[in-house]
């Protein structure tokens, strides 16, 4: 009887037991909904444990989230302890398992007065290593200041001269003048002279996005100011337009024009002429390059027109020289393999008419002539060091007239640009020309000019230059003249006192030697003003 009711107590105690479960079950599934809303409304919710990155309260933050914040990779925690619910949490527990949801309304959370959104907490805030951190990010190679505490010197950061801007143009106007004393022994002769000199020169380029066009220009007025001598103004203009048209195909344009004033020195010259002739010369050129993986080519037709102007003798008699005025057309094709882009070997071929406007000249010969030449040579392209091109190779210019012997030579060309150190600039140039000559039984002679500047630039606005130039006039055999050679030397300063204005000197000597001809010397000393825009 004891074990019945014993046993009938066990299952009412099961049946008590499984009863409070239930309850249990329901409490919590109707608690669900609440917790859910609790979430929503931000109150207790992932994004308070793992705050993103610019939403960050600034009242809520630490060393930690600071420090998260800068390296810009982890989220920043919550602060120890945020995951155990406090007793607000656990009353709105409770309402929601009474209530069954919570009210979205009363649930948020009103956003701090002082709330940063991107930006990282106070140095303070953060640790020594995340200090250290942000020092590194900071600039490490300082500009070293100068030992006396001067500021340091700002016009080597001080760009070029702005120019005219005319549309998509610049223009760079440049006004040299100044005072040069001449003194000229030529024979036995000597003479001095003291002229005012006036350059005026500028650059006129475009800024397209396709295609160049570049103008350069200079010309130079002499006023004698005492003494006695000859006025040589001289001018010189070119302008060039490059073409980007296809397929690595690209055209070129030019256009130029250039006066000077025969030299007494000349073999043409005038003789017992108190004003030698003015040489006025147009030029034309086309042309067009392409490139064929690794080969280059291109091609050049120039066309030069010769006007000779009237020699002025001592008493007065103009002497007339339009026999002398030709046009000529010469084409120049060169092929090159680009070795690498800092050197590209080519070769050069070139032929050549020059015409007469007079078919036979004073002196009955038939002058116009045929030229033919070659030549080999590199280009070489290694930055600021050194750049450039040279070349030899051989011409041969034949004449029309039977009785007249042809010229030809071996031929040097190049420019040469070298920078051995910083501030230290070397500039060589070789060139080669034949000339015609005018007086009977003579053909003309070629004609080797060789020039080199070295400038060093002393201090940032102080340029020191040397220059040294020199002749070799070759005259054909059946000439009967001796060989012309001529040199000279040169040195000046340019004191830059700002940007747009220099302050220059400059020192110059030449000396012509002829076998059987007369001898001239030539020494020159200047200063002058050079003002830029």
């Amino acid at each position: 009887m004891r074990d019945r009711i014993n046993t009938a107590q066990r299952r009412l105690a099961v049946r008590r037991d499984g009863l409070r479960l239930t309850v249990s079950a329901l409490c919590m599934l109707t608690a669900i909904p609440g917790a859910l809303a609790q979430t929503v409304s931000g109150s207790n919710s992932t994004s308070d444990q793992f705050e993103l990155r610019g939403t960050t309260d600034r009242t809520s933050s630490t060393a930690p989230s600071a420090a998260s914040t800068l390296y810009g990779a982890l989220p920043a925690p919550r602060p120890a302890g945020s995951f155990a619910p406090t007793s607000g949490e656990t009353d709105s527990f409770a309402a929601a398992g009474t209530a069954g949801q919570a009210d979205p309304a009363a649930s948020l959370v009103q956003p701090a007065p002082e709330d940063i959104t991107g930006t990282i907490g106070s140095p303070s805030d953060l640790s020594q290593a995340d200090q250290d951190y942000a020092a590194s990010l900071a600039r490490q190679n300082a500009r070293i200041g100068t030992v006396d505490g001067l500021p340091l010197d700002p016009s080597a950061d001080e760009p070029d001269v702005p120019g005219f801007s005319f549309g998509s143009l610049t223009l760079r106007p440049t006004l040299d003048q100044g005072v040069v004393h001449e003194a000229v022994r030529y024979g036995a002769t000597k003479t001095n002279r003291t002229y005012s000199q006036t350059t005026l020169s500028g650059t006129l380029e475009s800024d397209w996005s396709r295609h160049q066009f570049t103008v350069d220009g200079t010309g130079t007025w002499q006023k004698n100011l005492s003494g006695t001598g000859t006025e040589t103004p001289t001018a010189d203009i070119n302008a060039r337009l490059n073409l980007d048209l296809f397929n690595d195909l690209s055209g070129v344009l030019g256009a130029g024009y250039s006066y000077s004033r025969e030299s007494r020195t000349d073999p043409n010259a005038i003789s017992g002429a108190t004003t030698q002739a003015g040489v006025h010369e147009l030029r034309a050129s086309i042309g067009l390059e392409k490139n064929l993986g690794l080969l280059r080519g291109a091609t050049t037709l120039d066309i030069t027109r010769k006007l000779y102007g009237d020699a002025t003798l001592a008493d007065g008699t103009a002497v007339l020289l339009d026999d002398r005025d030709t046009l000529g057309a010469e084409l120049t094709t060169r092929i090159g393999y680009e070795v690498s882009p800092a050197l590209v070997p080519f070769i050069e071929a070139t032929v050549g008419r020059e015409k007469y406007d007079q078919r036979i000249d004073s002196t009955g010969a038939e002058r116009s002539s045929t030229t033919l030449g070659g030549r080999a040579g590199a280009e070489v392209n290694f930055g600021e060091k050194l750049s450039g091109e040279f070349a030899a190779g051989y011409v041969l210019r034949s004449l029309d007239d039977a009785n007249l012997a042809d010229i030809s030579g071996l031929t040097v060309d190049g420019d040469l640009t070298w920078s051995p150190l910083r501030g230290t600039n070397v500039n060589i140039g070789l060139a080669t020309t034949l000339e015609s000559a005018t007086a009977a039984g003579q053909s003309g002679a070629v004609v080797y000019e060789f020039d080199s500047t070295l400038s060093q630039q002393i201090r940032s606005n102080l340029v020191a230059r040397l220059g040294a130039t020199a002749g070799y006039r070759d005259y054909d055999s059946g000439s009967g003249r001796s060989n012309q050679r001529s040199y000279g030397a040169s040195a000046g300063l340019t004191w830059s006192i700002n940007r747009y204005l220099d302050l220059e000197a400059d020192a110059s000597y030449e000396r012509t030697k002829e076998p059987g001809g007369t001898d001239e010397e030539t020494t020159r000393l200047g200063l002058g003003l050079k003002l830029r825009r």
